[in-house]
């Protein structure tokens, strides 16, 4: 019977990672507003009920998918900068952001639709500022621990460093949406690391 239990349990989540799979290909796709769960369903070879059964809705299945991404990222992001400190640091975190959002624009653009999406919904926006909070955490994190070396504290709060870092981040998505070449090589990223680091730590 333990046996019988475990499989339907190995099989739920091998329909979920499918699920998962194929959402984020019709995501990218179609954009957020334009994918439906049938679409989905249908990309990962189940019937929509199978979907219904693993997510309740469409947020839901994309919320799962930005978490997933998030948590990667997160990983990506600290074993990156494992050994570096200060400036020299800081500018290698930022142009890893900086490529990683090249190497996906769609995906880049998706999560800004739903954001805006999200915004015009005070439930959703609750919702996703939650999973949110989880990429300021993560960052805020790693760049507390590239200054640690370097000085006593932080040159400003970490969480602010990390909201400014993301916020420069979407408007270079947009930036680049219109003009694949704005912003390109590594300038956006020391520019914006001089603007975290005042002189004093600079020097």
């Amino acid at each position: 019977m333990a046996t019988a239990r475990l499989s339907r349990l190995q099989q739920t989540e091998r329909n979920r990672s499918l699920v998962l799979d194929a959402a984020r290909r019709v995501f990218m796709e179609r954009g957020y507003h334009g994918a439906t769960l049938e679409q989905i369903a249908e990309a990962a070879g189940f019937s929509k009920g199978v979907v219904y059964s693993q997510f309740e809705s469409k947020a839901d299945l994309f919320l799962a998918l930005l978490e997933a991404s998030i948590e990667r990222r997160a990983g990506e992001n600290a074993e990156l900068v494992h050994g570096l400190a200060g400036p020299a640091g800081l500018r290698t975190m930022l142009e890893h952001v900086a490529r990683a959002q090249r190497a996906e624009p769609k995906w880049a653009l998706l999560v800004l639709e739903f954001r805006v999406h999200a915004a015009r919904n005070p439930e959703l926006n609750s919702r996703y500022a939650a999973v949110h909070e989880k990429t300021i955490e993560a960052l805020a994190g790693v760049l507390e621990a590239l200054y640690e070396p370097v000085v006593d504290e932080p040159p400003f709060p970490p969480r602010q460093m990390a909201e400014i870092v993301l916020a420069v981040g979407a408007g270079a998505q947009l930036e680049q949406a219109a003009d694949p070449g704005a912003l390109e090589g590594p300038l956006a990223a020391d520019l914006l690391a001089r603007l975290l680091t005042p002189g004093e730590v600079r020097a």
